[in-house]
């Protein structure tokens, strides 16, 4: 009997891609976590966005992958595709991003930690499918601040 140590169970309660997982210190090629903060089934599905973005269909092959930080966004990933230009501007930079199953739409870093739970939908189509579209579903509106305190 071995106890693991990220998820504290017994190494029979685990399937054998999540005992391995947990033992190893594999990075996420998407969102840069390590592999013990990610379920089985959210590091497969990180791992299909990733092999689904890196295949560029104007070339049609696989491209060389880069991580890279948009804005103040969090650190991603993205594939380098050449262009038939003059150096330096014959590399461009497409970032990889996880789409909604149901409406298509990018994920934000939250969806995407969430993935697994959410089905790999949105916050909007997750909501949807669980009935949950009415208005005291919704977050309560901010208190307005005065001068005086809170309202």
């Amino acid at each position: 009997m071995s106890l693991c140590q990220v998820c504290h169970l017994d190494s029979k309660k685990h399937s054998k891609k999540l005992w391995t997982l947990h033992q190893q210190t594999q990075t996420c090629t998407f969102c840069q976590k390590s592999g013990s903060e990610h379920s089985e089934k959210l590091w497969q599905m990180h791992k299909l966005v990733v092999e689904k973005g890196q295949h560029c269909s104007e070339h049609k092959r696989d491209e060389k992958l880069y991580p890279i930080t948009i804005g103040s966004g969090r650190a991603g990933v993205a594939r380098v595709c050449k262009l038939n230009a003059d150096p330096p501007y014959d590399k461009e930079l497409i970032p990889i991003y996880m789409s909604c199953t149901e409406c298509n739409l990018y994920l934000g870093s939250t969806e995407e930690d969430f993935a697994d739970i959410l089905d790999g939908m949105c916050l909007k189509c997750f909501r949807e499918s669980i009935d949950q579209t009415d208005i005291w579903y919704d977050m309560p509106p901010i208190k307005k601040v005065s001068k005086k305190g809170v309202n």
